[in-house]
């Protein structure tokens, strides 16, 4: 009878938990969230017990840490497929690290905030700039060992910019691309500890390009949220290679702040 008992204490503490969307972290291991697709808000409900950040290079991937041992639980909040999910978090080492958001309960998030457009119309309006044959945006590029990287456009919708870029090989050996990096840093980097870091996390990718053929040129549109930067400061963008013992080839561009107050309107 008591065996009868406790399990079915067992099994309605785990009903419970699933009910609430309950997970569990630890300070010694990264546990991720896996999401249908990008997660469009993020917030830690008490920051000195858990870290949590989008992966800039999936923006479908949630990775959560504990800053250190805790009591009882803090909340996390994020925004997927027009649902907020609310998560409670627990620390406890334990050996599942992934998690599926599938599994959680999520409530509508209502009419999205101005400036948000589903993914099928950003994919729409990517095509028409990638259609046009026009370049207003002049000497922003790199060239690097047989590789170049060129802003051609910058263009503003719904209060989103669409960066649109070139990518050339000129080599003979195909580029494979590890990842795109978007951040806002210092013009000079004249000391490591005076520079301030933001990463800027693109809303959305056309092509998700990943490898760049060789003697190819390649077009992909990037959009990000609407910014302008402060004086003194740049956005850059950098694309890595993937290859061995991190030999890779990177190329990074210096955006201006004079470059974005002059995107153009698309219509």
């Amino acid at each position: 009878m008591k065996k009868i008992v406790f399990m079915l204490v067992v099994v309605m503490t785990q009903i419970t938990l699933n009910g609430q969307n309950f997970i569990h972290v630890s300070e010694s291991k990264a546990t991720h969230l896996i999401c249908p697709e990008k997660v469009t808000y993020l917030q830690a409900g008490d920051h000195s017990c858990i870290l949590a950040e989008v992966v800039p290079e999936h923006p479908s991937l949630v990775r959560i840490k504990a800053a250190a041992p805790f009591e009882g639980e803090t909340s996390l909040t994020l925004v997927c497929t027009g649902k907020v999910y609310s998560v409670l978090v627990g620390y406890q080492n334990t050996d599942r690290v992934e998690y599926r958001l599938e599994n959680f309960r999520g409530e509508k998030s209502g009419i999205p905030a101005e400036g948000n457009l589903p993914e099928y119309v950003l994919k729409e309006l990517s095509s028409r700039i990638l259609a046009k044959k026009t370049k207003h945006i002049r000497n922003r590029k790199m060239k690097k060992e047989g590789m170049e990287l060129q802003l051609n456009n910058i263009w503003l919708s719904n209060d989103l910019l669409f960066f649109e870029l070139g990518v050339t090989n000129n080599t003979n050996i195909g580029y494979r691309v590890e990842a795109f990096h978007w951040w806002i840093d210092d013009k000079k980097q004249l000391k490591a500890t005076n520079v301030q870091e933001y990463p800027v996390i693109p809303e959305f990718q056309h092509y998700g390009v990943q490898h760049i053929p060789a003697g190819t040129t390649l077009r992909e549109v990037f959009v990000l949220p609407k910014l302008t930067i402060p004086e003194k400061r740049v956005l850059r963008l950098e694309m890595l290679e993937q290859a061995l013992g991190n030999t890779g080839r990177k190329l990074s561009l210096e955006i201006k702040n004079r470059d974005i107050l002059h995107a153009r309107k698309l219509k």
